[in-house]
């Protein structure tokens, strides 16, 4: 089951004092799930998850909000679909984003096979850069593996204004551009980079190279 959510969110004061949350699904894919179900669900169990975090009972949370307990309760069960002044109330209450109540957050471990990943760049005989970790909006970082033949060249453009890269060289040795300056990176060394601006890895070695990726910044642009 997968629910992918690209969503804008706006908040605008009204006369009564009370925030309303506009917010506008500029696109949305729904692969096997009826979108507005899964959505209440979502709200359900974050709603649970951000009350016990902060320790509150559906008394203490009702006294917050304005939004009565009996409501709090259907909310949490998935009993209710709770309309958008309701949640403005709760976002307002507990004080957290209102995006805390759309997305299920992920496990605090995860194990993936690096094999079986997605290859997200390639060109036959020469580079794959797979996909290990995608964007994770909360720790805002993504992960790849790139794996270099010798001769490969890749280049790439400006992943935001203070993005970061971090590359560690699992086999080979990397000759990295960045902007006008040229670095070499050998096997079991490492290199960090403001990648907002043009770079180029190359492979001029005789022998594959292997790295690990991490991109580091919010809303960056992928390689």
């Amino acid at each position: 089951m997968i629910l992918k959510i690209n969503i804008k969110i706006r908040y605008k004061e009204v006369a009564s004092d009370r925030s309303l949350v506009l917010f506008c699904i500029n696109k949305v894919v729904v692969e096997g799930v009826d979108f507005m179900n899964q959505l209440d669900k979502n709200i359900a169990v974050n709603l649970k998850r951000i009350r016990k975090t902060k320790n509150l009972s559906l008394d203490m949370l009702a006294e917050r909000t304005g939004v009565s307990k009996s409501m709090l309760g259907q909310i949490e069960r998935g009993e209710s679909n709770p309309t958008v002044a309701t949640i403005a109330k709760i976002v307002e209450g507990i004080k957290v984003p209102f995006e805390e109540f759309l997305y299920i957050k992920e496990d605090s471990v995860a194990i993936v096979d690096c094999n079986a990943r997605p290859v997200y760049k390639e060109k036959d005989g020469v580079f794959k850069i797979k996909i290990i970790f995608p964007y994770d909006k909360f720790r805002q970082i993504e992960v790849f593996e790139g794996d270099f033949e010798p001769g490969a060249v890749m280049a790439s453009i400006s992943h935001g204004e203070k993005s970061s890269e971090y590359v560690t060289i699992v086999n080979g040795e990397l000759t990295l551009l960045v902007g006008e300056n040229k670095y070499t990176v050998k096997t079991g060394h490492a290199i960090r980079f403001d990648s907002n601006q043009e770079h180029t890895y190359m492979n001029n070695g005789d022998e594959p190279l292997i790295m690990n990726f991490v991109l580091s910044h919010e809303n960056a642009t992928a390689f």
